[in-house]
């Protein structure tokens, strides 16, 4: 079972607690968190929607920019008054445009060691400041969790894009078998092409437009209830409440499922094989033969009807 973080084990309504400048001559934090909202209210991102809403309650300016560029899993880039800015995660602005971050080094272990989910923006390739948002841990994610173990799942992971900290104090919390942090779509969808080589059926639970591939990959792809609509059609089911413990319920389903269609074979081959066998010997008329045969697999059906009004009754 592999877990996606952000809006799966935590809320989507993520708060921006702290907003940071680096350079308040060109960007000070009130202009900065403006000109971050006005930019980030073209995704649907649940960090994006965080900082737009950081900005309305704030009744913040909106500001004027270029055309706005997405960039699946990193961020957005744009132009701000002949500047080039972006804004995204830490791997985003240090490998793709070479944003130089060791200046500020302890301010962002600081807010890291908090647990802080960090967004960073650039101007020109420079440094201008980060926003630090929390987000909340689902109230059901140590019971789910917990239960998934005692239904016989024997290995939890969980995949984010998070920075290590935050991914591990998270993973620790939920007592999960494994944590891998700061990761891309493709890394998302090697890590479970690398599970499944170890002869293990994968299940992953997400929800983002990031989610997309790793859902298509995974042996079941399960896409939460307010999940992106690219996710949705990614994803082999999808949870019709906003809460994980969708995801028991639906493992305990197919294996009572699984376990009702193997019934139904066994019962239908020893049927028709007694008929076959009465049949051969002489104790059974072709008329005969055909109404038990038929019986059998009306049978059948009755016993997933009665299954299918069970499982609706839950």
């Amino acid at each position: 079972m592999v877990f996606d973080k952000t809006s799966t084990l935590t809320h989507g309504d993520m708060q921006v607690t702290e907003v940071v400048s680096f350079d308040p001559e060109r960007a000070w934090a009130e202009r900065l968190l403006a000109i971050a909202a006005s930019v980030e209210e073209h995704s649907n991102h649940p960090l994006a929607k965080a900082v737009v809403a950081s900005a309305h309650h704030h009744a913040l300016p909106h500001i004027n920019h270029g055309e706005v560029e997405y960039v699946i899993a990193h961020g957005l880039l744009c132009e701000l008054d002949g500047h080039r800015m972006a804004i995204g995660s830490r791997h985003f602005l240090e490998a793709h445009y070479q944003v130089v971050f060791s200046p500020y080094e302890t301010e962002i272990t600081a807010l890291a060691q908090q647990g802080y989910h960090l967004l960073f923006i650039s101007l020109d390739e420079r440094l201008v400041g980060m926003i630090g948002l929390q987000d909340n841990l689902r109230a059901e994610a140590h019971e789910v969790i917990a239960q998934l173990r005692q239904s016989g799942i024997d290995r939890i992971v969980l995949l984010t894009g998070d920075r290590v900290e935050k991914a591990q104090q998270l993973a620790n919390a939920l007592s999960m078998d494994e944590c891998v942090a700061e990761c891309t779509p493709e890394s998302k969808v090697d890590m479970v092409q690398a599970l499944q080589q170890q002869g293990r059926n994968v299940l992953f639970i997400g929800d983002g437009v990031n989610d997309a591939q790793v859902l298509a990959q995974a042996d079941v792809g399960l896409a939460m209830n307010q999940s992106t609509e690219l996710a949705q059609q990614a994803a082999d089911a999808v949870l019709m409440q906003d809460n994980l413990h969708g995801v028991v319920l639906a493992r305990e389903l197919a294996l009572k499922a699984m376990k009702l269609v193997h019934s139904n074979i066994a019962l239908t081959e020893w049927v028709n094989s007694g008929i076959m066998l009465t049949e051969a010997l002489g104790g059974l008329s072709p008329g005969g033969s055909a109404l038990l045969h038929n019986g059998t697999t009306l049978a059948v059906l009755l016993r997933a009807l009665a299954a299918r009004r069970t499982s609706v009754t839950r």
